[in-house]
C-alpha cells in the first residue's frame, strides 16, 4: 500500500503518535503522505473543489531545469507541519526534506515533475502519484528557517476530479437552449462508474427535463449518451446507448412521459467537447444531451 511505502522513508507511524496530542484537532493528515518524523500538524486547509498550480519540467531528464506551469482541479488539501529542533538543536535541511519526499514518491510509483535545487524555494518539489484509481498532483516544500534548517513542511495536494454539479439546468433554460440551438447538454445526470445505473442525485435534473417535456407535449426528442475515451470504443458506444436508454426509462417510468416521444441513442466517445488527457476534460465529455427530432 502507498502509505506503508511512504512510511518506510518518513517513519511516521512511530513518531507521529508521539505528537498527536499537539496536533490541531481540526486537522487531519492528507491522504497521500505521512508526516515528517517529529513534526506537528498545526494547520490545514481543505476544499471540495479547488485548483492548484503545479510545475512540470520541460525535459523530464532535467527535473530541476526549465519548467511549465499547469493547473489541476479537484478535491484539495493543504497541510502545514512544524518541525521542532531535535535534542541537539538541529532541524532538517531543505535537501533532507526534498530527498525524503522524492524517495517516497518514487517508491510509491509516482512521478517527480519538477524540483528546486537552487534554494530559492527551499527544496520545493512537485509530483504526481496515482492511488486507488485517482490522480494526485501536488507540491512539498520547506518553510521558515533557511536552507540549513527548515522550521516546517507545507504540502499542497489535489485529487483530480470534476466538480459536483449542484446547480441544475432549469426547464426555463431548457426552453431557451432548445429554441436557440435545438439541443440541451446535461451534466446533472450521474451514473455508477462504467454502468448505466442512474444515481439518486440525478433526480432534480430529470425532474426539470420532464417539466419541459410536459410543457411541450407535442415535442419529440432524442436522448443522446456520451462517454470519454477511456476503454474500448465499442464498449463505450454500447455504454452510451445504455445510459441514454436508462434516462428514457426514468422519464417514462417515473415522470409519465410517453414512450413514443423519446428515442435513445449513444455516440460513445466520438463527439468530445474537451480533451481526454485529464479527468477535467473527460468529465466534460461524459454527458447526456436532449436533441429535438
Amino acid at each position: 500500500m502507498l502509505r506503508s511505502l511512504i512510511a518506510t522513508f518518513l517513519l511516521a507511524a512511530a513518531i507521529g503518535n508521539a505528537n498527536a496530542a499537539k496536533d490541531n484537532p481540526k486537522c487531519k493528515p492528507n491522504p497521500v503522505f505521512e508526516r515528517f518524523p517529529g513534526s506537528v500538524l498545526y494547520d490545514c486547509k481543505i476544499a471540495r473543489f479547488k485548483d492548484l498550480e503545479v510545475r512540470v519540467a520541460k525535459d523530464p531528464a532535467q527535473p530541476d531545469g526549465a519548467h511549465e506551469k499547469t493547473r489541476k482541479e479537484g478535491e484539495y488539501w493543504a497541510t502545514f507541519y512544524d518541525i521542532p529542533k531535535d535534542a541537539e538543536g538541529r532541524r532538517p535541511s531543505s535537501l533532507e526534506i526534498r530527498r525524503n519526499y522524492q524517495n517516497a514518491v518514487q517508491q510509491a510509483g509516482g512521478k517527480l515533475l519538477w524540483m528546486d535545487t537552487g534554494g530559492a524555494s527551499m527544496g520545493e518539489m512537485h509530483f504526481r502519484i496515482d492511488k486507488g484509481g485517482a490522480e494526485y498532483w501536488g507540491n512539498v516544500q520547506c518553510w521558515g528557517g533557511n536552507a540549513s534548517g527548515c522550521a516546517g513542511v507545507e504540502i499542497n495536494l489535489v485529487r483530480v476530479a470534476a466538480m459536483a454539479q449542484v446547480i441544475v439546468v432549469s426547464a426555463e433554460q431548457i426552453a431557451r437552449d432548445m429554441g436557440s440551438g435545438g439541443k440541451v447538454v446535461f451534466y446533472g445526470i450521474y451514473f455508477d462508474t462504467d454502468k448505466a445505473t442512474i444515481k439518486a442525485e440525478s433526480a432534480p435534473t430529470l425532474a426539470e427535463m420532464a417539466k419541459w417535456l410536459k410543457a411541450n407535449a407535442a415535442t419529440k426528442v432524442y436522448i443522446i449518451g456520451h462517454t470519454d475515451m477511456q476503454g474500448a470504443a465499442d464498449h463505450n458506444l454500447k455504454l452510451s446507448r445504455d445510459r441514454a436508454a436508462s434516462v428514457v426509462a426514468a422519464l417514462t417510468g417515473q415522470h409519465g412521459i410517453a414512450k413514443d416521444r423519446l428515442g435513445a441513442e449513444g455516440v460513445g466517445p466520438f463527439a468530445p467537447v474537451a480533451g481526454n488527457a485529464d479527468e477535467a476534460g473527460r468529465a466534460k465529455n461524459r454527458r447526456v444531451e436532449m436533441v429535438l427530432r
